[in-house]
């Protein structure tokens, strides 16, 4: 077993755009183990893929 903190930070996420707002689908985060996973905040299945837009996450780390 590993020693490591393991902590993530965003890189990706997935919304949905209407007239009057912005709904977060789901967000990837890329963990120090090198593992990317997807977060859903919403039902997959509840929402068209069609009508989601994606875009990358720009954060100001220290880390790097």
């Amino acid at each position: 077993m590993s020693d490591r903190l393991t902590f993530a930070y965003p890189v990706r996420e997935g919304f949905v755009e209407t007239d009057e707002t912005t709904q977060i689908v789901w967000q990837e985060h890329l963990w120090n183990t090198g593992t990317t996973t997807r977060c859903w905040f919403v039902d997959p299945t509840s929402i068209c893929p069609t009508h989601i837009k994606e875009r990358d996450v720009s954060l100001n780390r220290t880390d790097q």
